[in-house]
């Protein structure tokens, strides 16, 4: 449907997307978008035009600001055809890869795209043949999700070393990659799930709402990382790097998930920085 209304309106304002001047026609573009929820959708003679329907696809337009034009029109076009916000649905699936953010490549978008469709079909039928806007909607998710992490425009660079440093800052700037972001959204995952921490890595809690803890003065495997690295997509900033995932892991897992420990961080230090140093 809102396809069909810019097609119309392209037709009568003459625009030529071929002709350069590609400032003025995402313009253009973008109007038209807005034309289409502010007016046409408005009118009584539209499916599902009366006054409380605009409000709730209004209100999700907005929510969706962050999102590419064609993006933000698609799911607000399946909002208003089908009431599904398929964000939530799509979202949910992408938590639970936690490569996610390590992803930088079209062919890898594609792949989850591919099985986001595969697991989604079923439930949301309308979605059949709609596997290229999945892979520009999870595109934008993992934009979105790296902007939302950033305070000034790039990530946040724990002072380490000055090579851990390096690593963090040349994979944005190259890759536009986070690592920061990867590393937390894995220790997060990694701390309320107690059940795949190994048997020895788990103490009794001193906390009486809380069974166990995790004991990171372990000498290896912390944080699940012997698996997490074996399967991590290999990178040109993730190979021969495992002990310096194991470094930043252990810097956040100090001073955010736990009760800050300043002294076993020098002493974790003094043993693990030579060796990447």
């Amino acid at each position: 449907m809102v396809k069909k209304f810019i097609d119309i309106r392209k037709k009568e304002d003459g625009l030529n997307e071929l002709d350069g001047n590609d400032v003025q026609n995402i313009k253009l573009l973008v109007n038209y978008i807005f034309e289409y929820f502010n007016n046409y959708i408005h009118s009584p003679d539209v499916k599902g035009g009366n006054a409380l329907h605009r409000e709730k696809i209004d209100k999700y337009y907005q929510q969706l600001e962050e999102y590419e034009p064609e993006v933000r029109e698609w799911l607000a076009e399946i909002y208003d055809d089908y009431g599904k916000q398929i964000l939530r649905n799509v979202g949910s699936i992408l938590k639970k890869d936690r490569y996610f953010f390590l992803y930088n490549k079209d062919s890898e978008f594609r792949e989850v795209s591919y099985d986001c469709y595969s697991k989604l079909i079923k439930k949301l039928p309308f979605l059949k043949n709609q596997t290229e806007m999945l892979f520009l909607l999870i595109k934008d998710y993992q934009r979105i999700q790296i902007q939302r992490d950033l305070k000034s425009g790039s990530p946040t660079i724990p002072f380490i070393s000055d090579s851990i440093s390096e690593w963090i800052e040349t994979t944005w700037t190259k890759y536009q990659i986070d690592l920061t972001l990867f590393v937390d959204d894995w220790l997060m995952y990694f701390s309320n799930h107690e059940k795949i921490w190994p048997i020895t890595h788990r103490k009794k809690s001193t906390e009486a709402w809380l069974e166990y803890e995790y004991d990171y003065k372990q000498k290896s495997n912390l944080f699940n990382l012997d698996s997490l690295y074996r399967d991590m997509p290999k990178k040109p900033y993730t190979k021969g790097k495992k002990q310096w995932f194991e470094i930043l892991m252990m810097h956040e897992w100090l001073h955010s998930f736990v009760d800050k420990d300043e002294s076993y961080w020098q002493e974790y230090l003094g043993k693990t920085l030579g060796s990447i140093e």
